[in-house]
C-alpha cells in the first residue's frame, strides 16, 4: 500500500490494514446486501472479474512490483526501529499493541520463537477466523526478526519474508520458497506438511480477540518444530532463555511513565531494571539502549538521591525485585496528570518489542567478539565451528543452539558459508 501526496510517495506501513478495518468491514456488508450476490457463480455485473484483474495487479508477488515490496520491507523494518527508539504517539489499532498478547499466549516459548524467527527459520501460524488477530501476533513475531541496525547498514542482511496468509493454492510454492518466512493460515491441511515449514504454532483453542480486550484463561499452544531426519516434535525453551523471559515479563507491569522511545525517564524503576539485566547476563549497561549507555551520571536525570544507584549492584535479585516493586507503586503516585496517554498495550508492545531488539543487538555483539579471535584475513571466510558455538551458546550446546547461531552468522552476513 503506498500513500500518494501532491510531491511524494509514502509506503504505507503494518497499521494500516488494522486502521482499515471497520471500511472494509462496512464495504463487505454493502456487498453482502446486494439482490445479486457480486461473489455467487453466474453474476453479470463483471465484480468477479474486476476484483480478479484487482488482485492480479496488486498482489504482493507480482513480477513488477517486487521491488516496491522489497522497498517497503526496507521501510517496515526502519519503522520498527521507530518503534523502539522515538517517543511519538502509536495508534491503538497498531499491531504492536498485540505484543503483550503474544508473551501471555506463548509463555516462555516467545523466547525460543523469537530465536527461530531471527535465524531465518519458516513459521506458520495456525488458527480459524477470525485472521487480524492472527496476523498481528505473526507480524509481532517478524518484527523481533529485524536483524540489527549496524547489520541492516552493511546491505547484506537477509530479512525474513512476511508472507501474510497463505492457503491451500500456495501449498507448491511454499515448498518450493527457499530463505526464512512467516506467514499465517486457516487451513490445518498444512500441519500434514512438516516439510514446509520449521515451527509450526497452533493457535485453535486459544480464543483470539482484540488487544484492548482481556484475554480469557486459555490452555497454552501447541508449537511443533520440524526438522528434515525427524518427524515433528512440541518445541521447548531451555533454562539459559528464561532470564530474557523474565525481563520482559517485568515490562509489563512497569509504570506507565517508562516509554519505549523516552528510556531516560522512569526514575528508580529503570535503573533497578538495567542493574537486573546485568544480573541476568543481557546488558552490561554500554550500549545503544541502556539507560543512559552506561553512565548513571550522564544522560539519564536522577532525582535527589538516586546517585546512590551505584549501590545496587551489591544486592540480591529478591532485593531488587522487591526494590523493583516499591519503585513501580513510586512511579504511578508521581505519574503526572498532563503527561500524553498511551494505550498500554501499545505502550508494553513497544518496550516488549524494544527488549528483544536490544537482545539481537547483544547477540550480534557477542557473535563479533567470537569472530574477531579468528586469524586476520579469516574473520568472515567459513562457518562456525563446534569450538566457537560452544564459546557463544556454553558448554552443552545442543543442536538447536548449533542451527540459531550458524543461522544468524549467515544470515547477517558476518560469515560467507563454504558449504552453499
Amino acid at each position: 500500500m503506498r500513500l500518494i501526496t501532491d510531491s511524494t510517495v509514502e509506503y504505507g506501513d503494518s497499521a494500516d490494514l488494522f486502521a482499515l478495518r471497520p471500511a472494509l468491514e462496512d464495504i463487505y456488508d454493502q456487498l453482502e446486501a446486494l439482490s445479486t450476490p457480486p461473489f455467487s457463480a453466474g453474476t453479470s455485473d463483471g465484480a468477479a472479474d474486476i476484483l480478479d484483474t484487482l488482485w492480479d495487479t496488486c498482489r504482493a508477488d507480482h513480477p513488477d512490483r517486487s521491488a516496491v515490496v522489497h522497498a517497503s520491507i526496507q521501510h517496515e523494518s526502519d519503522r520498527i526501529y521507530q518503534l523502539v527508539t522515538e517517543r511519538k504517539t502509536v495508534s491503538p489499532e497498531h499491531p504492536v499493541a498485540y505484543m503483550p498478547r503474544l508473551l501471555e499466549t506463548l509463555g516462555p516459548n516467545i523466547v525460543p520463537v523469537y530465536k527461530a524467527a531471527l535465524s531465518g527459520q519458516r513459521i506458520l501460524l495456525y488458527s480459524p477466523p477470525p485472521l487480524l488477530p492472527l496476523t498481528a501476533l505473526a507480524w509481532n513475531i517478524w518484527a523481533c526478526s529485524i536483524p540489527p541496525r549496524k547489520v541492516l547498514k552493511t546491505g547484506g542482511a537477509e530479512i525474513a519474508q512476511w508472507l501474510g496468509n497463505v492457503g491451500l493454492m500456495d501449498l507448491t510454492s511454499l515448498q518450493e520458497r527457499t530463505g526464512g518466512w512467516i506467514a499465517t493460515t486457516s487451513d490445518v491441511i498444512f500441519k500434514s506438511h512438516p516439510k514446509i515449514y520449521d515451527l509450526f504454532i497452533d493457535l485453535s483453542l486459544v480464543p483470539l480477540q482484540d488487544a484492548m480486550d482481556s484475554a480469557p484463561t486459555a490452555p497454552p499452544p501447541s508449537i511443533f518444530a520440524s526438522a528434515p531426519t525427524t518427524p515433528p516434535a512440541p518445541l521447548t525453551y531451555a533454562f539459559s532463555d528464561l532470564p530474557l523471559y523474565r525481563s520482559l515479563l517485568l515490562l509489563t507491569s512497569s509504570p506507565p511513565t517508562v516509554h519505549a522511545g523516552l528510556w531516560r525517564q522512569g526514575g528508580w524503576w529503570l535503573i533497578i531494571y538495567q542493574v537486573l539485566e546485568r544480573a541476568w547476563n543481557l546488558c552490561k549497561g554500554v550500549c545503544e539502549f541502556a539507560v543512559g549507555q552506561g553512565a548513571l551520571g550522564g544522560p539519564i536525570q536522577l532525582a535527589e538521591g538516586e546517585e546512590e544507584a551505584r549501590l545496587l549492584e551489591d544486592d540480591t535479585e529478591d532485593d531488587l525485585l522487591d526494590l523493583l516493586s516499591e519503585a513501580d507503586e513510586h512511579e504511578r503516585e508521581g505519574q503526572a496528570s498532563d503527561q500524553e496517554p498511551e494505550a498500554e498495550p501499545t505502550r508494553q508492545g513497544r518496550l516488549i518489542l524494544r527488549q528483544l531488539v536490544h537482545n539481537s543487538y547483544h547477540t550480534h555483539t557477542r557473535l563479533s567478539s567470537v569472530l574477531s579471535a579468528r586469524p586476520r584475513g579469516e574473520q568472515s571466510i567459513g562457518q562456525l565451528n563446534e569450538q566457537e558455538v560452544r564459546e557463544l551458546a556454553g558448554r552443552w550446546a545442543g543442536k538447536d543452539d548449533v542451527r540459531f547461531w550458524r543461522g544468524i552468522a549467515r544470515r547477517w552476513g558476518v560469515v560467507l558459508d563454504l558449504d552453499e
